[in-house]
């Protein structure tokens, strides 16, 4: 049963006739069952000509939003037309419920309110928004209608193509201006089937560029970062530049984000690589491209974006050469307000979330090179990254703590560690070993340190790909150490055999040659000790690695005098 295009106009144009839409049926889904939803969808999907009813639906999905905030009695007419088209479109109904409530026709409102909130069930149902699991949709309007639908606005968006999914939807938003950025994707592989015609079938796969272009045409900013960053990648910088910009107009931080990038790429280039790749006909300067990477960067990180945050924040660290930055504020001006902007806005970035630039801080406040030395600095920035969870911050974390007796963490670095180790994270063994062999944090144990190094070594053996420095890290420990209860120097020399033996990636890394040649000392073998780190020293020579010879000579000159290194 439906309200025709000619009966919904006309209730735009008589209060009469507002009254009488009290009783007027309308298209609506409700009272199917839930398993019938897959016919609606492909009530949509086998229409012929497809790309023109492709066109038709975005064209009126515009309209809808754009009017949805403007004059929602003009929603009638292309609300009824859409769903018309698609009688699944989630968009179509809410804004059909929304007209009819304010006409005043409960009846309709009820029923296209229903359609959307079982309609909403079902694509809730198809995954959990993750780029594992994504909803499954047929618009990017319903998908952002859906992000909406939870209290957040759209910030940025791109498609992609994936193993999963010929045609992927990324949305990112955020609750409001201070809060960090989600990710939710949505699976429109089944528009591409419809589009070249054949049967309609999740499992199937095709092109989605003309399904880009036609949404690109429509406007939507997602398609148009898409083909923007496709062309990057093919180094089309000119066509790019153009289809971002675009993007960018409707406030995408992706697109600004990656328009930030080919800017600053171009702005390291010379004259004659930069007359090649820049998009204008008029070439811009070096410190034009710079600014026009920050300006990017700026946006962006009004949108929210932390990558932007941690990228402006290194730049103004260290480049000397950084332009000033004026973000609605006061210009940036002069190296120590470069700094402190620049501290700023990683700090900024670690509160949403972004562990990456809390430990670039506390690298930083550790070495004392960018900026000024502070333990106390680096120990609690190092703390806020693992209280993120974040495996490379709760590692980086313990290694910190372990370094030096006086350190104490300010989180608790047992349970984040175990947890990790728990899901099979081999490093987080390895860790959790030196903090037992050390006593730090807990209780000192050697016998639940050698445990933990034997569980990350056989984790990392029954890996398809191995990890070369965890073995290496375990065998070193267990020969060279010190306190007796670690000392496993017949285990350290049969797991660097095996890896040594097997893994023809690692054979002439100097490093690891030095630790084979240890375990062999270490069980009274010199000969063959002295022949590995001869065979070491050989390959950092070839290597032009200054930076491990002298250490290297030394442990050669320990062997020849049938003396085990210790430390």
């Amino acid at each position: 049963m439906r309200t025709t295009l000619k009966s919904t106009l006309l209730l735009l144009s008589s209060s009469l006739m507002l009254a009488a839409c009290a009783t007027t049926k309308s298209v609506g889904i409700s009272n199917l069952p839930h398993g019938e939803l897959t016919k609606s969808y492909a009530t949509y999907l086998t229409q012929t000509d497809f790309s023109e009813q492709l066109r038709q639906v975005t064209a009126l999905e515009t309209r809808v939003i754009a009017l949805g905030s403007e004059e929602p009695l003009g929603l009638g007419a292309p609300s009824s037309a859409l769903v018309e088209i698609n009688p699944a479109s989630l968009t179509g109904h809410h804004a059909l419920a929304r007209f009819y409530q304010r006409v005043d026709a409960q009846d309709a409102a009820r029923r296209h309110e229903e359609s959307f909130q079982l309609l909403k069930r079902h694509i809730l149902a198809s995954g959990d928004g993750s780029s594992e699991r994504p909803y499954r949709l047929l618009s990017k309007a319903d998908a952002e209608l859906l992000v909406r639908s939870k209290g957040r606005s759209i910030v940025g968006g791109i498609y992609q193509s994936n193993e999963s999914a010929a045609l992927q939807l990324l949305l990112l938003s955020r609750a409001n201006t201070t809060s960090p950025v989600n990710s939710d994707y949505f699976d429109l592989s089944q528009l591409l089937p419809a589009m070249s015609g054949e049967d309609v079938d999740p499992a199937s796969t095709g092109n989605p560029w003309d399904t880009l272009r036609i949404l690109a045409d429509s406007e939507d900013s997602a398609a148009r970062a898409a083909i923007g960053a496709y062309l990057a990648k093919q180094r089309r910088y000119e066509s790019a530049i153009g289809w971002l910009q675009l993007a960018s107009r409707g406030d995408n931080l992706l697109a600004h984000t990656l328009l930030a990038r080919i800017f600053w790429y171009q702005s390291g280039l010379t004259n004659s690589e930069s007359a090649s790749v820049q998009a204008d006909t008029t070439l811009k300067t070096t410190e034009e491209l710079t600014q026009l990477a920050v300006d990017h960067h700026i946006k962006a990180i009004g949108l929210g974006s932390t990558e932007s945050m941690y990228t402006l924040g290194r730049l103004l660290l260290e480049d000397s050469n950084m332009p000033a930055i004026d973000q609605g504020n006061s210009p940036v001006f002069g190296a120590q307000t470069k700094r402190d902007h620049a501290v700023g806005l990683l700090e900024q970035a670690g509160s949403l979330g972004h562990a990456e630039s809390l430990l670039y801080l506390a690298s930083q406040y550790r070495r004392g090179a960018l900026l000024p030395a502070s333990d106390d600095q680096a120990n609690r920035l190092f703390a806020q990254a693992a209280n993120l969870r974040n495996p490379k911050a709760i590692i980086s974390y313990a290694r910190y703590i372990a370094a030096s007796p006086e350190r104490q963490p300010k989180t608790p670095l047992i349970p984040l560690l175990e947890e990790l180790a728990d899901e099979g994270n081999a490093e987080a063994m390895v860790v959790l070993g030196n903090l037992y062999a050390k006593g730090i944090s807990i209780n000192r144990s050697p016998r639940r340190a050698v445990r933990w190094y034997k569980k990350a070594v056989t984790r990392v053996q029954a890996s398809h790909h191995g990890n070369a420095a965890i073995v290496n890290e375990v065998a070193w420990t267990l020969t060279v150490s010190n306190q007796k209860g670690l000392l496993k120097p017949g285990y350290a020399q049969a797991i660097m055999d095996t890896m040594m033996r097997t893994n023809k990636q690692v054979q002439n890394h100097p490093e690891y040659l030095d630790t084979w040649a240890a375990t062999y000392a270490a069980n009274g073998n010199f000969v063959k000790a002295i022949e590995l780190q001869k065979r070491a020293l050989h390959y950092a020579r070839i290597q032009d690695r200054t930076d491990v010879i002298d250490i290297l000579q030394t442990h050669l000159e320990s062997f020849e005098a049938g003396a085990n290194i210790t430390e």
